[in-house]
């Protein structure tokens, strides 16, 4: 949080918060699990892509 010098508006910031430091460090954490998640997902589906491309090429030239 940025402290601008009002000590009543900085205290007001705090109260409404949706969450702690805790939770949005456990947010964070699992919004970069989600998001490694979702990668993983899009280098398989490159991969079978691939596999699937590998198969039909190989069908056609016989």
């Amino acid at each position: 949080m940025i402290y601008n010098g009002d000590k009543k508006e900085e205290e007001l910031a705090v109260r409404h918060r949706i969450l702690s430091d805790e939770q949005e460090a456990v947010l964070d954490l699992y919004i970069q699990h989600i998001d490694n998640v979702f990668e993983e997902m899009k280098l398989s589906e490159k991969l079978q892509v691939e596999i699937e491309t590998q198969h039909l090429k190989r069908i056609l030239s016989k």
